[in-house]
């Protein structure tokens, strides 16, 4: 939900979405909603082969990760063009040969990215990523995979341009916004929605995505 004002019409003079406070650049034209700008929670992957059966890892739970962010007043067009966002989320890699004391695990971030063009000005816009069944069981505690939604902190930056512009975590009043930095960066394990099983999932809840440059 985008933050609500007392007076209605400063809502609409002045911004399209509330910034989130968080870091918010001047004249962006995003911002993340204030509350529940990103949300996370457990979903089974669509039955696309006709067939059934658990992952091999056992969990068949897809970890999604949802971010509402929405237009403001500095976008005077109807569509902005593109806009690029980048997610970290939390982990913990048990295996690790490097961890500082046997048995405890290392601190990891899982990262990803996409970008979605043709978005248009609105303040109930959307976003997802999604991790793998097999990561979550990978990059979880003893405690199981389950910590990736009730414990493990998320987050994302959206990028207009090249430039940051807004940043968000999911556990905002909890963890500082650079909380992820000391962390040991995983990337390539966080999943655009073309690249999963959801592809065919709320095809008109999010944009259109930028594909990736074919090989030449």
């Amino acid at each position: 939900m985008v933050l609500r004002r007392s007076c209605p019409v400063v809502i609409l003079l002045v911004l399209m979405a509330a910034p989130s406070a968080f870091g918010q650049a001047a004249n962006s034209p995003v911002a993340f909603a204030n509350e529940d700008a990103v949300t996370t929670s457990f979903v089974v992957a669509p039955n696309l082969a006709g067939t059934a059966g658990a992952a091999p890892g056992g969990n068949t739970q897809w970890l999604k990760v949802e971010f509402h962010y929405g237009t403001t007043a500095a976008l005077t067009t109807p569509f902005l063009d593109s806009v690029e966002f980048k997610v970290w989320i939390e982990g913990l890699d048990l295996l690790a040969k490097n961890a500082p004391v046997a048995g405890k695990g290392v601190s990891v971030a899982l990262t990803g990215s996409v970008i979605y063009v043709n978005v248009p000005a609105g303040k109930d816009i959307y976003g997802v990523f999604y991790v793998h069944p097999n990561t979550l069981v990978r990059y979880s505690d003893e405690r199981g995979y389950e910590n990736f939604d009730r414990k493990y902190d998320v987050h994302v930056e959206a990028y207009v341009g090249g430039a940051l512009m807004d940043a968000i975590n999911k556990n905002k009043e909890q963890d500082p916004l650079g909380w992820f930095k000391p962390f040991t960066v995983v990337p390539n394990l966080v999943y655009r929605q073309d690249q999963t099983p959801f592809i065919i999932a709320d095809p008109d809840r999010y944009p259109a995505i930028k594909l990736s440059a074919p090989a030449q």
